[in-house]
C-alpha cells in the first residue's frame, strides 16, 4: 500500500496512527505530498490529503481510508476499531465526526491566516467558535482510551495534536480540563508518539 500524506495534516495523521496501531504500517509506503501535487490530484480530484493506494483500489478522505484499513485488521482476527458494536457505534462515530470537524475548523483558521490578502475576520471568528464548542462537547466516554482504542480515539488525538502544533496559543485545556487529562494518559503510546508532528 501507499499512503500519500503530509506530516502536518491531522487527517493524514489519523490514518498514519491507524496504520501503526493495527500493524499495517509494515506493508505501507509513506509518500510525502502536498496540495499542489499533480499526482495527488490524480488520486483525489479535490487535491485533499490523505490518499491511499492499495493495488487497484484508490481511496481518498480519512474516514473511508480508516474504515478500509479496519476491515483488513478485522479480517486478520482482530477487534474492529471502526465498528464498535451496536451499543456504541453511533456514539463513537459522532465523536469521530466531531473530532474531524474540530480539525477542519483549525485547518481553516491556519489557512485563512496564511492568505496573502486580508484574512476574513468573520470566518476566523466562526471557526474559532467551532473549535471552542467542539472541545467543550467532546464525549470522553465515546473517545476510548489507551486500552480501548476506537476511531474516535485516533481522530481526537489528531485534532488536539494539530491545535498544539499550529494554534498552540489556544487555551483548549482550560475549556476542557478532563480532556487534557485524557490526552496525558494516552500521549506516550508508541502509535501516538511516532506520528506526532515535529
Amino acid at each position: 500500500m501507499q499512503l500519500y500524506y503530509s506530516a502536518t495534516s491531522p487527517f493524514a495523521r489519523k490514518v498514519n496512527m491507524m496504520l501503526h496501531y493495527t500493524g499495517q504500517i509494515e506493508n505501507t509506503e509513506l509518500v510525502l505530498t502536498n496540495f499542489e501535487s499533480d499526482e495527488l490530484r490524480r488520486l483525489n480530484p479535490l487535491g485533499k490529503i490523505p490518499a491511499l493506494v492499495d493495488g487497484k483500489t484508490t481511496l481518498a478522505d480519512s474516514p473511508i481510508i480508516c474504515e478500509y484499513l479496519d476491515e483488513h485488521y478485522e479480517q486478520a482476527g482482530n477487534l474492529s476499531v471502526f465498528h464498535c458494536g451496536r451499543g456504541s457505534y453511533y456514539a463513537v462515530q459522532s465523536a469521530h465526526a466531531l473530532a474531524d470537524g474540530l480539525a477542519q475548523a483549525a485547518v481553516n483558521i491556519v489557512f485563512e491566516n496564511k492568505r496573502t490578502t486580508e484574512p476574513s475576520h468573520y470566518w476566523i471568528e466562526r471557526w474559532q467558535l467551532a473549535v471552542e464548542t467542539a472541545i467543550k462537547n467532546i464525549d470522553l466516554k465515546a473517545i476510548g482510551s489507551a486500552s480501548d482504542v476506537n476511531i474516535a480515539t485516533l481522530a481526537t488525538i489528531a485534532a488536539l495534536g494539530y491545535l498544539d502544533f499550529r494554534l498552540g496559543h489556544y487555551p483548549w485545556r482550560e475549556w476542557n480540563a478532563p480532556l487534557d487529562n485524557w490526552l496525558e494518559s494516552i500521549k506516550n503510546e508508541p502509535w501516538v508518539t511516532v506520528t506526532t508532528p515535529r
